[in-house]
């Protein structure tokens, strides 16, 4: 049969959702109709505090079985943050028919969380798309690290999203371009890049043929900064 869209788990604009046991025979039923479906082509999960017992619930029924995940506005308890991000970790690693992650807004709070998730998305092959929007610019957490190991991981990847993560000095992430990698757009919009780091792409795009298509929009680059980028792809 046709592939489903599940968008019972999205609330955008609507008050946050906050975890209840109460909920969580309601988390058993959906993960039982996913996991009786054909498949599901994408998943929208927003405005929700998540919990492990209900992450347990769902995560692992949705692998082999759900090609996109899309979470938004996610709030994990502090104490239970390192098991809600091990948790899903685990399943994006096992779930072989995942082709897509949107997670935007989702602010991871340590390093140690972000190297879980982004470890995850790298073992996973099948994963081609991933948009991390808004979820890195805390002070401590790193952004252009992640972007970085996701370019230097050797993995063929279509589309990569870091905007609005307040990037800024991506001598790391534009070395990691100038190596050519297997990525053909890439996002980076909203962020907090300058001349400086115009210049860095510029370089690395002198060097990358792989590359087709590069969002920097809304940044803090000055027409003499976008020059040095334009001049190297036309005029090269």
């Amino acid at each position: 049969g046709e592939e489903n869209y599940c968008g019972c788990l999205y609330h955008e604009g609507l008050m946050e959702v906050l975890h209840d046991d109460a909920l969580l025979p309601h988390f058993k039923e959906l993960a039982d109709a996913i996991q009786l479906s054909n498949g599901i082509r994408r998943i929208n999960i927003d405005n929700l505090e998540l919990r492990p017992s209900a992450l347990g619930i769902l995560f692992p029924a949705m692998e082999g079985k759900v090609k996109r995940i899309d979470m938004r506005c996610i709030r994990f308890p502090g104490p239970d943050v390192v098991e809600c991000y091990e948790i899903i970790a685990t399943s994006i690693k096992r779930n072989h028919a995942l082709n897509s992650l949107t997670w935007i807004g989702n602010q991871i709070p340590s390093d140690d969380q972000a190297d879980l998730l982004i470890e995850s998305l790298i073992v996973n092959r099948a994963i081609k798309d991933i948009r991390m929007e808004n979820c890195f610019n805390q002070d401590g957490v790193n952004g252009c690290r992640a972007l970085t190991s996701l370019m230097t991981s050797g993995r063929p990847f279509q589309e990569l999203d870091f905007s609005d993560n307040g990037l800024l000095g991506v001598d790391d992430a534009a070395a990691a371009l100038a190596t050519n990698p297997q990525l053909e757009k890439l996002f980076m919009n909203e962020n907090q890049l300058n001349d400086r780091d115009a210049e860095l792409i510029a370089k690395a795009l002198d060097r990358n043929t792989k590359l087709q298509e590069l969002y920097l929009g809304r940044n803090n680059i000055t027409p003499a900064g976008f020059e040095k980028i334009r001049s190297t792809i036309y005029d090269p």
